[in-house]
């Protein structure tokens, strides 16, 4: 018998959501830091962040005139490539990213632009649920597929591109080592029941009650660049602290293990203490303490879930799909598996979906 925890909430309905991934690719900015490169950068002290069990030790940086939407086409291109998709056969554009490149406009024009399709009035946009941004645009593209006049080849890029070192306070020992740089993508059409491919599941849970556990609280209107009464005058509150992410991460990985078993079995039952039939996990690369929490919680085999890790560090919401293409790339991952993509993300949030590929 499950305990009231796990059995308060309604459980999520298998979508029978036939829908495919065509291909998958990623973008890598040329420049790998060390650890040692980060204790040099923050003034730390030597070999510290060996200690520190955050589960990383490189991550690519991307260079100070790379720009995300760059980064995206890069992935976006690589994707097409491998589904032999052209990029005009495309019917829409879900760019899903934690980190905007500006605020206006989002960054699926900007995706649209430099992909050379600027004046084809293919429909462009973006989600933003921080770490769960993938999931949730992935999940938008499969019900824009569902969609009764949506034609069968209809085609859809899901895109994340992450450039995270420029939020990060590199003099904190905890945050500065977790954080890397870097860009994914996927192409999605609607599959055959011969196929096999589906969504079975999607779900996810939000307890603003940890809102303020994982923030970044400038670029928004709290904080504006001039101050309210005189907008000549610089705003004396928008600080270099309120740009920074900031994280209290034993509370947050209090609540992680509070929610994470229950919002598991609502997902889909026997999750919360067993993989069942699932071929592997594709989980947010949060961090190394969290990967070994949350497997030893449920009860995972931990050579099942898939991990970059250790050389990519945590690409915000790119973390999924760049371990997605990571699997699929180096043949773990074949048709016909049932995958996890689950993961948190701040707000607090968690986030699944169960797919066959």
């Amino acid at each position: 018998v499950l305990p009231p925890s796990l059995r308060q909430k309604p459980r999520c309905a298998d979508l029978r959501c036939r829908v495919r991934i065509l291909g998958t690719g990623h973008y890598l900015p040329p420049n790998i830091v060390t650890n040692r490169e980060i204790e040099r950068r923050g003034g730390l002290e030597p070999l510290s962040l060996d200690r520190a069990r955050s589960g990383v030790t490189e991550r690519r940086f991307a260079a100070d005139d790379e720009r995300a939407s760059a980064m995206a086409a890069a992935a976006a291109r690589q994707a097409l490539e491998a589904a032999g998709v052209a990029p005009e056969s495309l019917t829409c554009i879900v760019h899903a990213s934690g980190t905007p490149e500006q605020c206006l406009p989002d960054g699926g024009p900007l995706l649209q632009r430099e992909l050379g399709l600027g004046g084809s009035g293919i429909r462009a946009f973006s989600v933003h649920a921080t770490c769960l941004s993938f999931l949730v645009g992935l999940e938008t593209a499969c019900m824009l597929l569902a969609r009764a006049d949506t034609p069968d080849d209809a085609l859809i890029l899901v895109c994340s591109s992450e450039i995270s070192s420029r939020h990060v306070d590199p003099t904190d020992e905890h945050v500065a080592p977790l954080f890397g740089d870097g860009a994914a993508a996927c192409v999605v059409r609607k599959a055959s029941w011969r196929e096999g491919s589906a969504l079975h599941r999607a779900h996810m849970e939000t307890y603003a009650d940890g809102a303020s556990l994982t923030e970044v609280r400038g670029g928004g209107t709290n904080f504006p660049f001039h101050r309210v009464d005189d907008r000549a005058a610089p705003n004396p509150a928008a600080t270099r602290e309120v740009n920074h992410f900031q994280m209290d991460g034993p509370a947050t990985m209090r609540m992680v293990l509070q929610h994470g078993p229950g919002f598991m079995e609502r997902l889909r039952p026997g999750l919360s203490s067993g993989l069942g039939d699932i071929a592997w996990v594709v989980p947010h690369q949060a961090s190394g303490l969290a990967l070994d929490a949350i497997t030893d919680a449920l009860g995972w085999p931990a050579e099942r879930m898939l991990r970059t890790l250790d050389r990519l560090g945590n690409v915000v919401a790119a973390s999924i799909p760049l371990t997605l293409h990571a699997g699929v790339t180096s043949g773990r991952i074949q048709r016909g598996d049932k995958l996890l993509l689950m993961g948190t993300g701040a707000g607090l949030s968690f986030g699944g979906m169960i797919l066959t590929f």
